[in-house]
């Protein structure tokens, strides 16, 4: 980890805001078609330049690709893992945060906790390990030309897998 003297580097905790055709574009992943993966691609990389830039231009000395790659933060491995079959839909009471602010809320649109989320009901193991290749490359791609003190990715952990995973196949 590099460090400062100077100032405190600043960094997030990986997701970022994603565009409404991109939002669109994830949602649509949830049942891929072949000819979609090339436009998904293409829209991944566009929104990972672009997202990269923002932070630094923003002043943001450790950057990410702000996940724009994921329709959710957790969801995103069972298209990476076996296992992840099933499929429950989280329906969270109103966050606290759209109560206290209707007018965000309502220009928001569509909730991530909307979408389907995958279940455990089968031995997990690796699916497509070359998805992570893509996901690096992508954010390679999109730093090259980048002045940035460091570029991380986030992965979900198997913790926060087991949280919001629900499993029906380990006892």
């Amino acid at each position: 980890m590099k460090r400062s003297h100077e100032k405190i580097l600043p960094t997030h905790t990986g997701s970022l805001p994603r565009s409404t055709q991109l939002q669109d574009l994830l949602k649509s992943q949830l049942q891929p078609t072949e000819h979609d993966q090339d436009n998904f691609e293409n829209t991944v990389a566009a929104e990972v330049y672009e997202i990269v830039n923002r932070q630094v231009t923003t002043g943001i000395d450790i950057i990410n690709d702000g996940e724009q790659g994921r329709v959710q933060y957790v969801s995103y491995v069972k298209d990476r893992l076996t296992g992840f079959e099933g499929e429950h839909v989280v329906r969270n009471s109103p966050r606290l945060d759209d109560l206290d602010f209707p007018e965000f809320f309502s220009q928001r649109g569509t909730s991530s906790t909307s979408i389907p989320m995958p279940a455990c009901t089968s031995p997990i193991g690796w699916k497509d390990k070359d998805a992570i290749k893509r996901d690096i490359q992508r954010l390679l791609n999109a730093t090259a030309a980048v002045q940035a003190t460091e570029v991380f990715m986030t992965a979900a952990s198997p913790g926060a897998i087991a949280t919001f995973l629900p499993n029906e196949y380990y006892p």
